[in-house]
């Protein structure tokens, strides 16, 4: 996410171009045509020969074997040397990176279809609710990694509530796509500890206690058994449980400072390096929690994940954008941060689209280095350097922290719809995917794939006239359009019968027909994937009829 993906430019280069660094296969009686050397073509003595039937049957075997001998030779020598026969050939492919005087060219080696096709369902996973009731019927998730390790994490909790024994109609379902940047230990932190949070938060709704409402308040409210559980009041405890987790990740290497004066042993200082981890990285989270009793859906976003909901209605269907990027080149975030600080900090506090020139997303988890005072920083730094950890470098211009918030924007909206329509999917996504497909295509793909897993490609434009999709205005920011004007034509759709939907929309995102693409794009490794694509993880959540 911190690195931004240059202009793909790949060439692909013949093995046979590339033969010296291949070991030269030992000599076989095959020759160049591919037909066996005559034995009984050599030049001597004419000798006249008395052919039997025994004689020629046995001089067929013996060619066999020779064949299956020659060829098995060849084969084992060859695979050895890293070198495969035709049928499973690996291709080599460059790329070119950098700019100028940096301008690099790297040579790499084309994973197989059966590799690729491994690496796309690696990840993936399906699973239905087994509480009859909740409108959740399936949901399918799926994660590419482009780091490594990858850096995203995803989640899915089903909360039952009510009597034991009762169906899933009062459920709360939770789902979340995490992406990590700076390192995973933050991402990994809200995994395991987000969802609970988030109940925890809504029990003491449930229990008629609203965030932020004064103690006089709440106590009118217990008394008088004020209605707490709403829509409205539903958000503010999915912000304020937000914004509490990260203050507690936040803080807890600050707390923990005091005792590091008394404890300066190894081990401490180890300890204290792991405890300030998730706090010195960061992530972005988008969360969609289903109320089951009220047919209703929240999607609560800090940073740049994004969710869109499909809508399908007597008169086709509709791609709705559930959240809005929030980026340092949004300018209603840049709006929003300028007015939280001094005047002063007018040109600081967002610089070339960045968070004072670093972090792109405005609202995150962790992120440290953003809400710490210098003060603070820089004594947090100091003990994890002293662990032998590299610390994230404190913010210039760090003169009225914090300059990065995790609390999210909740969108919500309730499962069936005007004029008859109904929420039918919620495509939930770290930016990898959106990086490469936007939001309306993604609605686009989910809805044909659930009208024909399996076809033939299709061109884009022409998926758009078979399945049209119209869009929710006015659209959150960055407006996007479907293919039917413009470079977004170009190329074609894959159906190519997955099971899950997460897969088939990563495998589109991925080159689409563009089958080559694809598996050069999933060939790259180390550094240089980051240039061309992210850690990409989706989660696509189906509602019943």
């Amino acid at each position: 996410m911190l690195i931004p993906r240059a202009p793909l430019a790949i060439s692909r280069v013949s093995l046979a171009s590339r033969s010296t660094l291949r070991a030269t296969p030992r000599p076989s009686p095959i020759t160049a045509q591919g037909r066996i050397a005559s034995y009984s073509s050599f030049e001597g003595p004419k000798v006249k020969k008395v052919v039997t039937e025994d004689t020629t049957r046995r001089n067929g075997m013996i060619a066999a074997a020779l064949i299956a001998a020659a060829a098995g030779l060849w084969y084992w020598e060859t695979s050895r040397m890293g070198v495969y026969p035709s049928t499973a050939r690996r291709d080599e492919f460059t790329v070119v990176v950098g700019r100028n005087v940096n301008r690099q060219t790297l040579t790499f080696e084309r994973k197989t279809n059966t590799e690729i096709e491994e690496m796309l369902h690696e990840n993936e996973a399906s699973e239905v609710p087994a509480r009859p009731g909740n409108p959740v019927a399936r949901w399918d998730t799926n994660s590419i990694a482009s780091n490594e390790p990858s850096e995203d994490r995803r989640a899915a909790d089903i909360v039952p509530r009510g009597k034991e024994g009762e169906t899933g109609q009062r459920d709360l379902a939770f789902f979340s796509v995490i992406d990590g940047h700076a390192g995973s230990a933050t991402s990994q932190l809200l995994s395991r500890t987000l969802h609970p949070a988030l109940s925890l938060g809504l029990a003491g709704l449930q229990a008629g206690i609203v965030p932020g409402r004064s103690w006089y308040g709440q106590i009118y409210d217990i008394l008088t058994w004020a209605k707490t559980w709403s829509p409205i009041n539903i958000s503010k405890s999915l912000e304020a449980s937000f914004v509490k987790l990260d203050d507690h990740i936040s803080a807890a290497p600050i707390r923990a400072l005091p005792d590091m004066l008394t404890d300066q042993s190894d081990e401490a200082r180890e300890k204290f390096a792991a405890l300030a981890a998730p706090a010195a990285a960061g992530a972005v989270v988008g969360t969609a929690l289903v109320d089951a009793e009220n047919d209703s859906v929240y999607v609560a976003v800090t940073g740049d994940c994004r969710a869109v909901a499909g809508w399908q209605g007597p008169d086709g269907w509709r791609s709705d954008t559930l959240s809005e990027d929030q980026m340092g080149d949004n300018p209603k975030e840049v709006a929003r941060m300028r007015a939280e600080h001094p005047p002063y900090e007018g040109d600081t506090v967002i610089r070339n689209g960045r968070v004072q020139g670093g972090l792109q997303p405005t609202r995150a988890f962790g992120d440290a280095v953003y809400k710490w005072t210098t003060v603070q920083g820089e004594a947090v730094n100091a003990l994890i350097k002293d662990a032998g950890e590299k610390p994230r470098s404190i913010r210039p211009w760090n003169f009225t922290p914090p300059y990065v918030t995790a609390r999210p924007v909740v969108e919500y909206r309730r499962l069936k719809g005007a004029n008859g329509e109904k929420l039918r999917f919620i495509v939930l996504a770290t930016d990898g995917l959106w990086d490469r497909i936007t939001s309306e295509e993604a609605t686009l793909l989910t809805a044909a794939y659930l009208a024909e897993k399996k076809r033939a490609d299709v061109n884009k434009a022409k998926l758009v006239q078979e399945i049209p999709v119209k869009t929710t205005e006015p659209r959150p920011f960055p407006v996007q359009d479907l293919p039917g004007s413009g470079k977004r034509d170009q190329g074609q759709w894959v159906f190519e019968g997955d099971a899950n939907a997460a897969t088939h929309l990563i495998r589109n995102a991925l080159g689409g027909g563009d089958r080559k693409l694809r598996g050069e794009l999933l060939s790259l490794n180390g550094k240089v994937a980051r240039y061309f694509r992210d850690d990409m993880t989706v989660t696509v959540i189906f509602f019943e009829d």
